[in-house]
């Protein structure tokens, strides 16, 4: 899931995704910067929202999602 996420991060022209837990939480991701990978972890720094530590075992899925104004 990691190199998954590191991927889309790294995609010309980035695409806003939404990271979603397997409890339901959805964080959207619009920046690139707003997320940093770590072993066993990312934390997320969304725009507006409490930032997290996400345990990549607790990453259901990635969804796109349109651009936020």
């Amino acid at each position: 899931m990691s190199d998954d996420i590191k991927e889309l991060l790294e995609k010309i022209p980035f695409e806003p995704f939404f990271i979603v837990t397997s409890s339901g939480d959805k964080y959207l991701i619009d920046n690139p910067h707003a997320v940093a990978l770590m072993t066993g972890r990312v934390f997320v720094a969304p725009k507006n929202e409490k930032w997290a530590f996400i345990k990549v075992g607790q990453i259901a899925a990635l969804e796109g999602a349109t651009k936020a104004a």
